[in-house]
């Protein structure tokens, strides 16, 4: 039975491969480039990996993964918090992990909204979370070696 728990300094090596595994499996559909290889290598860095986390593990294996940025200015004006990645084993999607981690932070930060930006290109991913009960709270944009790329901004108000 997968166990959910608060991360902690040991699980940031586990989690820093979890994180290139999924970005990778999900943006290098042609293949890794050198500037995939550079944001991977710089984004998942263990020292990058702060702020509150969550894990899902089984028998030792970290499954998914769930980071919040406290600081991220909101979209709209309302206290809020940015789930910054929920990542989720490729071989693991589809059992609900996504869902736990959510629901954990939605939980955690019940008295303050909770938004996201994923790829427009990450059907998944956006379904999931639409699923989710988010809503579209508006775009940006993730530039990546000099290219542009369109991001919704989805949203949960609070809960209390």
């Amino acid at each position: 039975m997968p166990e959910l728990r608060r991360a902690v300094a040991s699980d940031l090596p586990r989690i820093a491969a979890l994180a290139r595994w999924v970005w990778l499996d999900s943006y290098a559909q042609q293949g890794v480039s050198d500037d995939f290889a550079r944001y991977v290598e710089q984004a998942f860095a263990p020292a990058q990996l702060v702020g509150p986390m969550w894990v899902v593990e089984e028998g030792g294996y970290l499954l998914a993964w769930a980071q919040v940025d406290e600081a991220a200015p909101s979209p709209r004006p309302v206290p809020a918090v940015e789930l910054k990645r929920l990542y989720v084993a490729p071989t693991r999607q589809g059992e609900g992990l996504g869902a736990l981690l959510l629901q954990q932070v939605r939980e955690s930060y019940a008295d303050r909204a909770v938004w996201l930006s994923a790829w427009e290109g990450n059907a998944g991913a956006l379904r999931f979370y639409r699923r989710e009960g988010g809503t579209l709270w508006g775009e940006t944009w993730f530039e990546l070696g000099g290219q542009r790329h369109r991001n919704e901004v989805l949203g949960w108000e609070p809960t209390r």
